[in-house]
């Protein structure tokens, strides 16, 4: 789901749980725990109210569509994640070497012109600061306390990237419908909002305050870039890390 919803709902799992001491009203009921305005108050977390709402009923939501569909990555699923992810990283370094060579070489050139000349030299200037840092970070990896938190870092990051693919999937497969661009990958916008409903439906979780009500289904009035059908299908049928740049291309992405 959205990035900024994924780092809030990582910031709930650390702060404590606060119990109505002022001997208010709960906000709203998740999974039969009251939330009090309190609870809102996330610690290191600046974000409305709405937004700490919004982030709590769709991390409960989708944790729970997760665990009743039994969405677990597997070692192989995670390994391949790892390894189609350094295929990619692998392809945009060599693309950054030719930029870099084809742009040395039009420097060169006397009839550039100034404009262009200044555009090619700040993108070089880019690419080489990339460059620079990127070997510092390789050196770097050479200490093996550095290498085996760089590994226990991507092993983190797949794990994710593959239960999101596989949840997505599920929802896309049961619910259908149009499917978003997002930070983190496509996502089953429509799929979304049906599972919102059928969780609310059946009172999993209740939102008492009227102010707060509509920020759970706020996420859907944003403008987005939809793909069509076809692509849906093709992201949902098989993880993107798996295909081959060609087939990725072809089908429009």
């Amino acid at each position: 789901m959205h990035t900024r919803l994924l780092l809030l709902s990582i910031g709930f799992l650390f702060s404590a749980h606060a119990l109505g001491a002022d001997g208010g009203q709960p906000v709203a009921e998740i999974f039969g725990q009251k939330l009090y305005a309190a609870d809102l108050a996330a610690q290191g977390v600046a974000a409305p109210d709405g937004e700490q709402l919004r982030a709590r009923v769709w991390k409960a939501v989708f944790d729970d569509y997760a665990r009743s569909r039994g969405i677990a990555p597997t070692e192989a699923e995670i390994v391949s994640q790892i390894e189609g992810q350094r295929r990619m990283k692998a392809r945009s370094e060599a693309e950054r070497v030719r930029q870099r060579e084809a742009l040395v070489a039009e420097l060169k050139s006397p009839t550039l012109s100034e404009k262009r000349r200044k555009d090619a030299q700040q993108l070089l200037d880019l690419l080489n600061q990339h460059a620079e840092f990127d070997m510092k970070y390789q050196a770097e990896l050479r200490d093996p306390a550095m290498r085996k938190i760089q590994q226990q870092s991507e092993r983190t990051v797949a794990e994710h990237w593959v239960r999101q693919w596989q949840l997505n999937q599920a929802l896309y497969r049961e619910f259908g419908g149009r499917i978003i661009f997002q930070q983190a990958g496509w996502e089953p916008i429509d799929a979304y909002r049906k599972l919102l409903d059928r969780y609310a439906a059946k009172k999993a979780f209740v939102v008492h305050d009227p102010a707060l009500r509509a920020a759970v289904y706020s996420y859907f009035e944003h403008k987005f870039i939809y793909a069509d059908d076809a692509k849906a299908r093709f992201y949902f049928e098989k993880p993107y890390w798996e295909r081959t740049p060609e087939e990725m291309k072809a089908a429009g992405f």
